[in-house]
Parts: C-alpha cells; sequence; structure tokens
C-alpha cells in the first residue's frame, strides 16, 4: 500500500494524518482517492500551495508515472502569512 502522509492544517480537514492506499496508480489517481472535496487536487492536477514529496524526493523531479506500494507520499501545505 502506498502511503499518503498530511502535514500541518491538512490533518484536521481530513481528520487523520495518514492513509493507504493501494499502489499501481499514478499519484494524482492516488491522490483523487482520498481527496473526494478537491483540496489537493483538481481537474486532474494538483493545486498551488503543496509540497509534495515521493520517498523524500518533490515529485516534479521525477520521472515516476506509477506510485509502488512501498512508496510514502507527503504532502506539506505552504503557507504564507503577511
Amino acid at each position: 500500500m502506498v502511503k499518503v502522509v498530511l502535514r500541518g492544517p491538512l490533518v484536521s480537514v481530513f481528520n487523520s494524518n495518514e492513509f493507504l492506499v493501494k499502489g499501481g496508480s499514478s499519484l494524482i489517481s492516488t491522490l483523487s482517492k482520498i481527496d473526494k472535496r478537491e483540496i489537493i487536487v483538481s481537474d486532474g492536477r494538483i493545486k498551488p500551495g503543496y509540497l509534495i514529496l515521493i520517498n523524500g524526493t518533490d515529485f516534479r523531479l521525477l520521472k515516476k508515472d506509477v506510485l509502488e506500494d512501498s512508496d510514502t507520499v507527503d504532502i506539506i501545505p505552504i503557507n504564507h502569512g503577511g
């Protein structure tokens, strides 16, 4: 199972800090399975304001299309104040 770990205020929004999702799907598909309210993913894209790490590496730097059961996905909201 792919472990999806939520950080910061996402924990209270999703009422959990961790989800297990069956591997073999794309990152977008995997996140869509837990994000029914389209907080992180909308229209097949990850919304701005989130750092998404796959096994500790920014997903944009990877050439990985399919998540394996051993992968860990961390979702970190990037909050700005002013």
